[in-house]
């Protein structure tokens, strides 16, 4: 009676421990997933503000922005 008992724990110990194993690892594989869809989200914006000022570093070293200026300040 108390071996067939300890086979059964065991069986259940077993079960229950390859199905938190797994349930595991789906949780990482699912948690690396929308880490990189947050890195490439913030890598594109990134890239747009860099897009941004160099545009705005354009219209500033421009000489006509400058003359603009002097002009508005007059």
């Amino acid at each position: 009676m108390e071996s067939d008992l300890a086979i059964i724990t065991l069986v259940a110990i077993i079960v229950i421990g390859t199905s938190a194993v797994e349930m595991f690892k789906y949780y990482s594989k699912t948690k690396q997933k929308h880490n990189s869809h947050c890195v490439d989200d913030l890598l594109a914006q990134n890239k747009a503000l860099i897009e941004r000022i160099q545009v705005l570093e354009q219209l500033v070293t421009d000489d006509g922005y400058d003359l603009k200026r002097k002009f508005n300040q007059l």
